[in-house]
């Protein structure tokens, strides 16, 4: 039997012609991937320094929002604590990084309600507790008749007491009944060295704390600019110092202009410059400028 084919083997002009296709389309898809990966680490980038911005924003809010709240003023005190107005606040200049310092009550607080005949006191709690978070004894400031509570009228500090409350840290958000007791109706008055009856409208406040935002560097990356937190209890001195983010630069203004000076500051704009810690294409890190407001 006789077989006619008429298939044959590609030529050599055929063969080179499709290698220099396959190596254009080769070179075309190594060109897209590789603008694709510079997108991608570029992005990836700016969403990081974005998210670090985000993540310094919702820190310093939360003790923003503390600035002033459950602290005392004494113009007597010069310049050391009490401060001579509660929304104090103290801006050091420097480059790249500014620091700021403030005080602010950030635990709990609460109200007296009333004294039943039993002689408990039933407070609407807003997380008053008889230890702070790290199980340290909690210390309080006492509001009777719309000002701080002192034994002693030529102290320039009110009394600090300490309290005996069940449940320990509930939330107030959403009562407005009474929500623990303070048993027998008393608090331990630490300045005077003896026991205080509450009375009916009694507020009580945790002691505040010094606030202070700055830039240093951070061992644990490389000694990279990284914005801190540090916080100073005005009764006992613990001092706790945070890292939050890393940073190129951090300036702060007190508004309306002057306050500082008059002590009437009721806003603050920070302007950060926010550091990614993933890398670009370049091998770099991108940096990225936000403004925020804080009010009093």
């Amino acid at each position: 039997m006789f077989v006619n084919s008429k298939s044959k083997a590609f030529t050599i002009t055929e063969m080179l012609v499709a290698i220099a296709m396959s190596v254009v389309l080769m070179l075309a898809l190594f060109e897209l991937y590789e603008s694709t990966q510079k997108i991608f680490f570029n992005t990836n980038s700016i969403s990081g320094a974005e998210e670090n911005a985000y993540n310094a924003y919702v820190v310093m809010g939360k003790f923003f929002d503390k600035w002033g709240v459950g602290v005392p003023s004494n113009t007597l005190s010069q310049g050391n604590y009490p401060p001579p107005v509660p929304n104090y606040v103290s801006i050091s200049s420097s480059n790249p990084c500014d620091s700021i310092s403030f005080y602010g009550s950030l635990y709990g607080f609460g109200m007296l309600q009333n004294i039943d005949s039993n002689f408990n006191a039933h407070v609407i709690s807003c997380r008053l507790s008889n230890t702070t978070p790290s199980k340290n004894t909690e210390y309080y400031y006492l509001i009777r008749g719309g000002s701080f509570y002192s034994s002693n009228s030529s102290n320039i500090s009110p009394d600090i007491f300490t309290i005996n409350i069940s449940p320990n840290n509930v939330s107030c958000i959403s009562t407005t009944a009474s929500n623990a007791t303070i048993s027998g109706g008393i608090i331990y008055d630490v300045t005077k060295g003896q026991n205080l009856s509450l009375s009916s409208g009694d507020v009580l406040y945790s002691v505040p704390y010094q606030i202070s935002f700055f830039c240093q560097q951070n061992p644990n990356d490389n000694n990279n600019n990284w914005l801190y937190i540090k916080t100073i209890n005005e009764v006992t001195g613990t001092t706790n110092t945070q890292p939050i983010v890393p940073v190129q630069s951090l300036s702060f203004n007190a508004y309306p202009q002057g306050c500082i000076s008059s002590n009437s500051c009721n806003m603050i704009e920070a302007i950060i410059g926010v550091n990614s810690q993933a890398k670009n294409a370049s091998g770099g890190t991108s940096s990225v400028t936000f403004s925020f407001d804080f009010y009093k």
